[in-house]
């Protein structure tokens, strides 16, 4: 299955944030699917934490290496 995770689903997967749901967590994980991300993404996370509006555990360059 093809996943396309939005900002919200990717920070929540990576800080471990319970809203992201038990369902979604075991199918971004299962290796047989194929999860994308949309630069944007990556866009709108480096905007709100320039503006303080996002804080997150892990640095934007950290995350990127990760995906």
């Amino acid at each position: 299955m093809n996943l396309l995770l939005d900002t919200h689903a990717l920070i929540w997967l990576f800080e471990g944030d319970e809203h992201l749901g038990k369902n979604a967590r075991t199918y971004i994980e299962n290796p047989e699917n194929t999860n994308f991300i949309s630069i944007a993404t990556f866009w709108e996370i480096a905007i709100k934490h320039s503006i303080n509006k996002l804080e997150m555990d892990m640095n934007i360059e950290d995350l990127q290496r990760l995906v």
